[in-house]
């Protein structure tokens, strides 16, 4: 039988209980942002250190409540308590940029409804008949300090804490009544199709395991596998054992979370009784865009937090699925801010879908669910497309500032009174300018950050601040940027040290300094190691080993590598390695290169996928095609989605006319394409995928040369050979397709390439000509058609 009955049981931090029942006002991003939250703490710290022995900072309290309605544990950390006197005091302390009259008028109730939780927690550890309360505000403005002081019995203390908890369970009580009938459903609930396809059930037997038991585990499982449902109905079946919470699906691309809310959308067709939140970006939800988040620029801040418990137990009352469109509707129709209400929302749902960053990034991650106090350690994180994490893992350690950024920053503020901020952006351009004179171009690396730069984003910083304590001006999209973007390289530079990379780069006009982190494997790890277990898998996790070195730094957790699940018969391989598509040899290959597509591609009336090194290579190739039975389409740069989709309805099934697009390996078309059937026939890469030399994975190579000897492989050959694999997945997404693929390279049959391909792909031709191209691919179909 399904453990299904879930305790009446809540474990809850002060704040959780407090800030639902009474916080109040706006979203203000000049009141609440990270600068203010960072200051706040300083403030908290230097104000506890100035305090005599008597005052007891950050004292831990908990303790466990018999309620009618259920038991609560309720746990926190008084910022301080003044012992010594008649009666101990405890003080809680808020900083902010208001007037402080203000502030305590706006959330006065909030502060005192913590502060009484922690006296009353107090009072009973120590026995005490009388606690007091001290509210203390200090301005982040001018340290001025305010402070309203009460007294309590314990009765009284008991009869207010007790009407918080009695409040909350009452509102709760429909999310047991939930989680009970998720429990059982879920234990209840059948596969939702009629058989597991081969290697379906080996990964969905993993993924339970550490949904009830916890850990690590790898899989590799090739198109065609459903690892999208191999993930969620073991994730989801696990909810029946009662010892999960919630489960993150992340993926890295908009495509893979809309494939997540499909599947379950076949589990609620099944039976399933959840709730899921699909995330979304706030430039896609947000209804004032490039306003502000406060209630000066954008009416949807107004009175947020009055409004949003009212719009939480409707939500939850619905029955309908967190979507992205219903989040909107709702939002809309109460004028509150959607991407507020969506995080809101997701505090009450089973399956969260979203993005990377929302776990991983160090400055957008989700506080609520993975920040002390929040506990996310019955939860289970499902990582979709996991070979993606290691480019975007570097990008959410590493961050660039440019002096051209910087210039267009300091002239978008000429019509502003901001002296403050316009000199700290000319000590920014300074350190420029001054780096760029100082040698003629190309790359310099630092032992140690530049001193004048920290002293010029420090400067930054202070401005800023003070900028938006003493006013709030709207100011331009350049200077938000990019002192967004310096805020974030200060925070990692300061934060993050250990293994990242400081450089400076000209070239003619550009000056750029970089802050690149070649190895976030300990970071990404923290992060995951939060939750009770990770799955990491993707159609391309080979080698393995790089792939637990990059995302973990571990290899000693479980992993499944599948094979396809498709006939080999459907799949024709050819290899052709008479050409060299290396760099130095370009420029007299690409005859022959066009040679060997023009033979693959006049082969047989179909649709195809070419695809090259860069924008450049491509031109040069492309005027050396000739396809004179087909349409030709080219990926143009900086492609909008609208124009990827058009090109995409060009391929259709059992077209009358040959199609063939000329893509970029690795680009918007490299990964995250279905087109089944008969849509897509052949794909052709030409090169092996290496990522262009640049300074970045040089620095990859010369780190990973050190740890473990393959610096070359971890820099540039794996990264490379899984753009290629990934291109080529974009084929046979079904059992009855077939197709072929047509790889350009002398490096194809060399043995250290050959290992990171043939265990998927087992068997290949090799063709020497392209008559050798057009020979394989007349028996491959003859065979086929018979």
């Amino acid at each position: 039988m399904p453990e299904t009955k879930s305790k009446r049981y809540l474990r809850l931090s002060v704040h959780e209980l407090v800030d639902y029942l009474l916080r109040s006002g706006d979203i203000d991003n000049r009141v609440y942002n990270q600068e203010t939250m960072l200051a706040g703490t300083k403030i908290h710290a230097s104000f506890q250190k100035k305090q005599g022995r008597e005052y007891l900072s950050e004292y831990a309290l908990a303790e466990t409540f018999e309620r009618p309605l259920g038991t609560i544990r309720l746990e926190g950390r008084a910022d301080g308590i003044v012992t010594g006197g008649p009666f101990p005091v405890i003080d809680e302390i808020k900083s902010t940029v208001l007037p402080l009259e203000k502030f305590h008028e706006q959330q006065g109730r909030w502060h005192l409804g913590q502060a009484q939780c922690y006296a009353l927690m107090y009072a009973h550890e120590k026995k005490l008949d009388l606690v007091g309360v001290r509210l203390t505000y200090i301005s982040q403005i001018d340290d001025k300090r305010a402070v309203h002081e009460r007294k309590y019995s314990l009765a009284e203390l008991e009869e207010a804490v007790s009407a918080y908890m009695d409040d909350y369970l009452r509102f709760h009580e429909r999310q047991f009544a939930h989680v009970d009938e998720r429990n059982e459903s879920a234990g209840n609930l059948a596969f939702p199709f009629a058989s597991f396809r081969r290697g379906q059930r080996e990964m969905a037997r993993y993924v339970y395991s550490v949904a009830t038991q916890g850990g690590t585990f790898y899989c590799e499982a090739p198109t065609g596998i459903g690892k999208t449902m191999s993930a969620l109905f073991p994730a989801v079946k696990a909810f029946a054992k009662g010892k999960l919470d919630r489960v993150f699906y992340l993926t890295a691309k908009s495509t893979g979370a809309e494939a997540a809310s499909a599947a379950l959308g076949r589990l609620y067709e099944k039976g399933f009784k959840g709730r899921d939140s699909l995330l979304r970006a706030k430039d896609r939800l947000c209804f004032r865009p490039g306003a502000a988040c406060n209630p000066d620029e954008c009416p949807f801040a107004k009175d947020y937090y009055a409004k949003i418990r009212n719009v939480v137990e409707e939500a939850l009352d619905s029955g309908k699925r967190f979507d992205p469109d219903y989040v909107a509707s709702l939002a809309r129709k109460h004028a509150i801010c959607p991407f507020e209400t969506q995080l809101d929302l997701s505090l009450y749902s089973d399956v969260v879908i979203g993005d990377f960053n929302y776990v991983y990034d160090p400055l957008v991650h989700l506080e609520r669910f993975f920040d002390p106090p929040a506990d996310p350690s019955h939860s289970l994180l499902l990582v979709d497309e996991a070979h993606n994490l290691v480019e975007r893992g570097r990008d959410m350690y590493s961050s660039r500032l440019s002096l051209y950024e910087a210039a267009l920053a300091r002239r978008s503020l000429r019509r502003f009174k901001v002296p403050g901020v316009k000199r700290a952006l000319t000590k920014i351009e300074s350190f420029f300018l001054d780096e760029a004179k100082a040698f003629e171009g190309g790359v310099r690396d630092y032992d140690e950050p530049p001193e004048e730069l920290v002293k010029a984003l420090a400067s930054l910083s202070r401005a800023h601040k003070e900028l938006i304590k003493k006013s709030h001006p709207s100011l331009g999209a350049a200077y938000k940027d990019f002192s967004r973007e310096c805020h974030r390289f200060e925070y990692l530079l300061e934060n993050y040290p250990e293994h990242s990379r400081l450089y400076f780069e000209k070239r003619g006009d550009r000056a750029e300094i970089h802050l690149y982190c070649p190895d976030p494997s300990e970071y990404l790890s923290a992060s995951s190691s939060l939750l009770k277990g990770r799955v990491y898998f993707s159609a391309t996790l080979s080698p393995i080993e790089y792939y637990m070195d990059a995302l973990s730094g571990r290899h000693d957790d479980p992993y499944l590598l599948l094979p396809s699940p498709f006939p080999k018969a459907n799949f024709d391989l050819i290899l052709a390695p008479m050409v060299s598509t290396r760099y130095r040899d370009r420029a007299a290959t690409y005859e022959e290169v066009a040679s060997y597509l023009s033979a693959f591609v006049e082969a047989r009336k179909g649709n195809y996928f070419l695809y090259f090194p860069s924008y450049e290579y491509l031109d040069n190739v492309a005027s050396f095609l000739s396809f004179p039975h087909a349409d030709v389409y080219k990926q143009e740069r900086d492609m909008p989605p609208e124009g990827k989709e058009a090109l995409l309805a060009r391929f259709v099934a059992h077209p009358k006319k040959s199609v063939v697009a000329l893509l970029i390996i690795g680009g918007t078309f490299g990964e995250g394409i279905d087109l089944a059937g008969d849509r897509l026939n052949g794909v052709a890469v030409v090169g092996i995928g290496l990522p262009q030399l640049s300074h970045e994975r040089d620095l990859i190579k010369g780190y990973y040369a050190k740890v473990n000897g393959e610096g070359f492989e971890y820099a540039y050959m794996n990264p490379g050979m899984n753009k290629v694999m990934q291109a080529v997945g974009r084929l046979i997404r079904g059992e009855k397709d077939k197709g072929a693929a047509l790889l350009i390279d002398d490096r194809y049959l060399r043995e250290d390439y050959k290992r990171l391909f043939e265990r998927t792909w087992t068997g290949y031709a090799v063709a020497t000509s392209p008559a050798d191209v057009s020979e394989n691919l007349r028996y491959f179909y003859k065979r086929k058609a018979k």
